[in-house]
């Protein structure tokens, strides 16, 4: 017997079957972080925690893969970050920084009373969770930073800064222009154009699915472009190479060899200054190597989670 399970709105947008034998313990809540915005969350699983965080505009999606496969062993617990999908959009849009969003994943693992866990960013995510690493490392089991970059991410953007300049010329046009810059922003969804241009950047479009790429396209249609353009801000300017040595967990650098928006010398430079970082390559990985190529990248965590013994009784 088998039923259809489907993750809430904003989180996920396809249904998986799952034996009823293996149905995994689902909670969902909100959390009211301390500026009163309300923080959604989602524990999928029992066992030892993960925690999953994804990056700028993006949404539980990019480790859908992971989390199917390991909530039937782990607790799997995942939040949406402020401003995106199903948590709300803060009041003082300063606040979308990525500080900020590492005191709000501390709210909700206190809500959860989780002391312990191994944490996995992507992205932007990479960023958050070495911000909380440095708040908050007695919580720290472990680390898996996928595809991420510890300073001024677009700088480094298909190894030019010209993504920088772009973005500040786009932010121009929105202040005076932001009626115009919306309607553009939102025909996103539609366009061909769009989803080939993003695909490639993005994605190894021989690898991953369509409807992933699809997906992801119609999320980041969807998110206003003032919420995505004050995230930029702040995230532009963002440096913790100074920081990294003093992050003493275990941790296990993911880089996809075919990344083009976060390439591997920047991952490289991570494993570098930590401690106790050790790189992984995964050959032919776009920035969303978990997408690509998810039975490797679940073997690599597999084998990281293994060698911290953080493993359920009964795997």
């Amino acid at each position: 017997m088998s039923e259809s399970v489907q993750r809430p709105a904003g989180a996920k947008t396809h249904q998986t079957t799952v034996s009823m034998e293996h149905r995994p313990v689902i909670q969902q809540g909100m959390v009211r972080a301390h500026d009163g915005t309300q923080l959604f969350y989602c524990s999928e699983g029992e066992g030892p925690p993960l925690v999953f965080i994804y990056g700028l505009a993006c949404s539980s999606l990019h480790w859908t893969y992971q989390i199917e496969h390991f909530r039937k062993n782990y607790r799997c617990i995942w939040m949406d970050l402020r401003g995106h999908n199903a948590s709300e959009v803060p009041k003082d849009l300063d606040t979308l920084n990525v500080t900020q969003m590492a005191l709000d994943l501390s709210e909700v693992l206190n809500h959860l009373e989780i002391k312990e866990a191994v944490f996995l960013g992507h992205s932007m995510g990479v960023n958050i969770l070495i911000e909380y690493a440095l708040m908050r490392p007695e919580t720290l089991k472990g680390l898996v930073l996928a595809n991420g970059t510890a300073r001024r991410p677009f700088e480094t953007i298909f190894r030019t800064n010209l993504t920088e300049l772009a973005f500040r010329g786009f932010a121009q046009i929105h202040r005076f222009l932001p009626r115009v810059v919306e309607m553009a922003w939102n025909a996103q969804k539609s366009s061909m154009i769009a989803k080939r241009l993003i695909g490639f950047g993005g994605f190894n479009t021989r690898l991953s699915s369509p409807k992933d790429i699809d997906v992801y396209v119609r999320k980041v249609a969807e998110m206003n472009p003032k919420i995505f353009l004050s995230m930029v801000k702040h995230y532009e300017d963002y440096d913790a190479t100074p920081y990294l040595h003093r992050i003493e967990a275990p941790t296990m650098i993911i880089s996809g060899t075919k990344d083009l928006i976060t390439p591997s010398e920047q991952q490289e430079l991570i494993a570098q200054l930590m401690p106790h970082g050790r790189l992984e390559r995964v050959p032919q990985g776009s920035h969303c190597t978990q997408l690509d190529l998810p039975e490797l990248v679940n073997f690599k965590i597999r084998s990281f989670l293994d060698d911290l013994k953080w493993k359920p009784a009964n795997p």
